[in-house]
């Protein structure tokens, strides 16, 4: 089951939204005073435009940032950059962050290699209101991150791994080619 998690996403959206609803009633008010008082206003569309291309810009950022947990890998994506993945069989530990780290981090994967990855996708805008009432909490994200590499943990020592290739009928699993005798 995939879970997906979003922060900052939502602000984006909202910006987006309002973006968008002032876009519409400048193109109206345009188009009005292009009408009704002198024709060469029209030349104020360019407005609307600005508005809409920034609309868009928030949209896409907004489905961008986010955490998303699948039975195989985690993908994290903030609002801008690539978006970054880690196998479940890479992964040692999950690791919460250290006291006074950055607002953004909301976890830290410790790789079976012995490095350390930051997972840096979940943070709110600095204007969101929450952000000044409190420091920003990942509970939510750490627990499902947690939580999940638990189950992949499960999984590996019932020996239940996805099988690799095409499963032929009355052959040992695993096994491809021809049935051993």
């Amino acid at each position: 089951m995939n879970t997906i998690i979003r922060t900052h996403g939502v602000a984006s959206l909202v910006v987006g939204w309002m973006l968008t609803g002032m876009g519409i009633l400048a193109i109206a008010t345009v188009i009005i005073l292009s009408v009704f008082v002198e024709g060469w206003m029209i030349v104020f569309l360019f407005g609307p435009v600005l508005l809409f291309i920034g609309a868009g810009v928030n949209f896409w950022m907004g489905s961008r940032a986010r955490l998303e947990i699948t039975p195989d890998r985690f993908i994290w994506c903030g609002p801008i950059g690539r978006a970054r993945s880690i196998a479940w069989h890479d992964v040692h530990r999950i690791l919460r962050p250290p006291p006074g780290s950055p607002p953004r981090l909301a976890a830290v994967a410790h790789l079976r290699d012995g490095s350390y990855v930051e997972v840096k996708a979940l943070w709110k805008s600095p204007t969101w209101p929450t952000t000044y009432l409190s420091h920003q909490d990942h509970g939510r994200a750490q627990q499902a991150l947690i939580d999940e590499h638990i189950a992949h943990l499960n999984r590996m020592s019932r020996g239940s791994q996805p099988q690799r290739g095409r499963q032929q009928p009355g052959w040992p699993l695993g096994q491809r080619g021809g049935p051993q005798r």
